[in-house]
């Protein structure tokens, strides 16, 4: 079992950093490759200090032993460089790379402490492993674990209207597989942390053994459904515009937009627009026309039409037989023409012949 585990860690490591070639002989020239290939090599150096723990090897220069910290760090910023690069239709502005601030920050920390205080980088993982106490490294390792977790629950949060509420069908298996990846991370980080914590050198090799089971079994899935999952991306992609509104509080959008439709009854104004009921909300007319097509699967005219042919059908069945014109003015509509077409749209009759079967009862 010992040399069959050491066997699976060797075999994930070269694994992980195949694919990142992989990655950059494949992807090149495609958005999201620099830091998927960045992250693919992340996740093997992370299983080679896994395996040198599990061996028991040691490197002679004692910052090399700590270099699994600043990958801690790199992997967050990179994989979430990666995924907003492969969703989104345009290109993301990378800020000058600030995502990657962190790692720049600890890797100068540990050659600040290599010069000044080697000390405190003395003490390797196996020594940690077998009771002694908590180095500097393995603290900053922590916050570090704290840090990849926080990234990815609020990536969760920032995309929970595409993984929870997605109205997009045809996007539902791209939209697991991102939940995958969103909670894979979250799960390997922490595993990292409390195996750390508690001093469990089992979880160190599951997490790590975990990682290299997923990716084969993420790029046997890929390579059997290729076609499929070249299909779902522009699918995805497509539910990602709602990233435009996903910052909003959907919630209290749709409250407001009820009060104004049931309560305020603003569908009445003949010169309602998507501009206008935009203000009315307090949001850009973009955000509530992907608001309305996207969580009420409708367009605006056909939502505003829906609310005023429901009031006039109530105005026909209190009497059938009142002016129809003089109804349709009353609800906001601006012209014969318009009430006309919008009332046979939706009642699938005119307005005349639904007045007549409502005089019949």
């Amino acid at each position: 079992m010992f040399e069959f585990f050491g066997s699976w860690l060797q075999f994930g490591a070269w694994y992980h950093f195949i694919l990142g070639i992989g990655i950059l002989v494949k992807e090149k020239g495609s958005k999201g490759f620099p830091f998927a290939m960045v992250a693919a090599f992340s996740g093997g150096i992370l299983i080679i200090y896994a395996y040198r723990l599990y061996v028991g090897y040691e490197f002679q220069t004692s910052i090399l032993n700590h270099g699994y910290v600043p990958i801690i760090f790199l992997i967050p910023g990179s994989m979430q460089y990666t995924i907003e690069q492969f969703l989104s239709p345009e290109p993301i502005v990378l800020g000058k790379l600030r995502r990657l601030y962190p790692t720049f920050l600890v890797i100068f920390l540990l050659l600040i402490l290599q010069m000044t205080a080697p000390h405190l980088l003395l003490q390797s993982m196996n020594q940690s492993f077998t009771g002694a106490s908590f180095s500097i490294p393995e603290i900053i390792s922590g916050v570090g674990c704290i840090y990849w977790v926080s990234t990815f629950v609020w990536m969760i949060y920032q995309y929970r209207m595409i993984l929870y509420n997605n109205p997009n069908k045809e996007a539902k298996l791209g939209v697991q597989v991102l939940g995958m990846i969103l909670k894979g991370n979250i799960t390997f980080a922490s595993f990292i942390f409390f195996s750390t914590f508690f001093r469990w050198h089992a979880g160190i090799y599951f997490t790590a053994g975990l990682a290299t089971l997923m990716a084969v079994v993420a790029f046997i899935g890929t390579e059997i459904n290729h076609q499929l999952f070249k299909d779902l991306l522009p699918e995805l992609r497509q539910s990602y515009r709602t990233s435009r509104i996903l910052n909003l509080n959907l919630e209290k959008l749709k409250h407001d937009l009820d009060t104004l439709l049931n309560v305020e009854f603003v569908y009445r104004e003949e010169d309602l627009n998507l501009a206008s009921l935009a203000e009315k909300l307090g949001i850009k007319d973009y955000q509530l026309s992907e608001y309305i097509n996207a969580y009420l699967g409708m367009n605006f005219n056909r939502l505003v039409n829906e609310y005023r042919i429901t009031e006039i059908c109530k105005l026909i069945e209190g009497n059938p037989k009142a002016n129809l014109l003089s109804l349709a003015y009353q609800v906001g509509f601006n012209s014969k023409a318009n009430f006309n077409l919008a009332f046979k749209s939706l009642k699938k009759m005119s307005p005349s012949e639904y007045a007549k079967l409502v005089g019949k009862g």
